[in-house]
C-alpha cells in the first residue's frame, strides 16, 4: 500500500512526512510548511477547507481532495486531531486507509498507536440481509418486467408502422409503373409512325423520353422489390425459360440508355442452344436491368459494356441440370476494396457518382443478390480502381428428369 502520513502542529504546519510503501511521488515538503501547500496551488483552497473541518470535528475519514499532483486528479485524506497535533493519512484511492494503517504498525508503531482512533472510526462494510437482497431482486425483476412490456409495445408499434410503410411504398410504386409503361409505349409508337419524318432534334427528344422512362421504371421495380423483401414476400414465378432470348431482349432494350452516353453494349451468347433455365423472367429482367444500368452509369462516354452468357465451367446439363453463368463487365472506374465487402447490402453506396454525376440510392445490387439467391444461385463482384468491374451471376438450368 503506497501512501503518506503527515504529522503537523495544531496550526497545520508540517513536522514530519512518513512514507508508506513508495509514498506519493510529487507530494513532499519541508518541516514548517503549511500542509495545504503540499497538495499544489490548485488544491490549496480545498485543503484549507479540509483543515478547517478537521479542527472543528477532530476527525475525518476518506475526504476527497482534488489535486493535479495525482494522476487521477484526487487524493483521499483521513485525519484526526489529538493532544500532540494533527495527523493526516493520505491514500491513492478510497478505502485505502485500513491497509495504510496496517503498514504503519510495522513501520512506526508509536505513530500507528496515535492513528488507532481512525481504525475504529472506519465504518464496517454493510452486509445486506437475505430479506434485503430478496427485496432488491424483486424490485429489479418488477422494473425489468415493466421495461420488457414497454419494449414489446414499442416493437409492435414499429412493426405496424413498417408494414404500413411497405404497403404504401408498394402501392405507390405499382401505381407509377402503369403510366410509365404507357409513356414508353407511346414513345416507341411515335418513333415507328414518324420514322423518316423526324428531324434529329425531335428524334433526340423521343430518345430522351424513352431513356428517362426506362430509368424510372427500373427504380419503380426496385421499390416494389424492396417492399416485398422487407415484408418477406418476394415471390418468384419460376418456369422453364429461354435465358438466351431473355438476355438478348433485355440488352436490346437497355441499348437506349447506353446510346445516351454513346456506350456500346457487346453481347456474347453461345451459338449452340443452352438448356432451359428455371427462372422468373420478370425478376431476371430486373436483375439484368440493374447490372446494365450500373455498368452504363460508371462507364465513360464512348466506352464498352460486355454481356456474356455461357454454361458454367465444369457443369453439364445432365448433372443435376447444370448452371448458367451471366457476366456483365464494364471498363469504368472500378470499386475500391474497402467498398466491395458492403456492395450487396441495402442502401450501401460507394463514394463515387456516375461518370456524369448520376447518383444511386444503393438498392440495385441488394435486390440483385436477393433475386439470384432466391433462384438458388449467387452473384459475385470482381473489381478494382482503374480496371472496371465484372459481376457474375450463376443460375440453375432445369434439372433433367430421371
Amino acid at each position: 500500500m503506497d501512501g503518506l502520513v503527515l504529522t503537523c502542529d495544531h496550526d497545520g504546519r508540517l513536522r514530519a512526512l512518513h512514507r508508506v510503501g513508495a509514498g506519493l511521488p510529487g507530494l513532499t515538503g519541508k518541516p514548517g510548511t503549511p500542509f495545504p501547500v503540499l497538495f499544489g496551488p490548485d488544491a490549496v483552497a480545498g485543503a484549507l477547507d479540509l483543515f478547517s473541518g478537521l479542527r472543528k470535528s477532530g476527525r475525518m475519514i476518506d475526504q476527497l481532495l482534488s489535486s493535479r499532483l495525482h494522476p487521477t486528479g484526487a487524493f483521499h485524506v483521513s485525519g484526526l486531531s489529538d493532544a500532540e497535533g494533527l495527523l493526516l493519512a493520505v491514500a491513492r484511492a478510497p478505502g485505502g486507509l485500513p491497509a495504510l494503517l496496517e503498514e504503519m504498525e510495522t513501520l512506526n508503531p508509536r505513530l500507528a498507536e496515535r492513528l488507532a482512533p481512525l481504525r475504529r472510526a472506519v465504518p464496517a462494510p454493510e452486509v445486506p440481509t437475505v430479506d434485503a437482497l430478496f427485496d432488491e431482486m424483486t424490485l429489479l425483476n418488477n422494473e425489468l418486467a415493466t421495461v420488457q412490456r414497454a419494449l414489446a409495445k414499442a416493437n409492435a408499434e414499429l412493426a405496424a408502422s413498417n408494414e404500413q410503410k411497405n404497403r404504401l411504398m408498394g402501392m405507390l410504386a405499382h401505381d407509377l409503373r402503369t403510366p410509365l409503361q404507357v409513356v414508353v409505349g407511346f414513345a416507341e409508337l411515335l418513333e415507328q409512325r414518324l420514322d423518316g419524318r423526324l428531324e434529329a432534334t425531335e428524334r433526340a427528344c423521343l430518345e430522351r423520353i424513352r431513356e428517362s422512362s426506362l430509368s424510372m421504371r427500373h427504380m419503380v421495380e426496385d421499390a416494389l422489390s424492396l417492399a416485398a423483401l422487407q415484408a418477406g414476400q418476394l415471390r418468384l414465378a419460376r418456369r422453364p425459360s429461354d435465358l438466351a432470348a431473355l438476355v438478348r431482349r433485355n440488352v436490346s432494350m437497355n441499348r437506349v440508355l447506353a446510346e445516351g452516353k454513346t456506350i456500346t453494349i457487346e453481347l456474347s451468347v453461345p451459338e449452340r442452344p443452352l438448356p432451359m433455365a428455371d427462372i422468373d423472367p420478370a425478376k431476371l429482367d430486373q436483375l439484368l436491368n440493374n447490372l446494365l444500368s450500373n455498368a452504363i452509369k460508371y462507364s465513360d462516354r464512348g466506352g464498352r459494356v460486355r454481356v456474356a452468357l455461357s454454361q458454367a465451367p465444369g457443369e453439364t446439363a445432365s448433372e443435376g441440370g447444370g448452371r448458367a453463368r451471366l457476366r456483365v463487365s464494364d471498363e469504368g472506374r472500378g470499386i475500391p476494396p474497402a467498398e466491395l465487402a458492403q456492395l450487396f447490402q441495402p442502401f450501401a453506396r460507394t463514394g463515387r457518382l456516375g461518370t456524369e454525376g448520376e447518383g444511386t440510392v444503393g438498392l440495385g445490387l441488394y435486390i440483385c443478390r436477393s433475386i439470384a439467391e432466391g433462384h438458388g444461385g449467387r452473384i459475385t463482384a470482381d473489381s478494382a480502381p482503374g480496371r472496371g468491374s465484372t459481376f457474375t451471376v450463376d443460375l440453375p438450368f432445369v434439372a433433367s428428369s430421371p
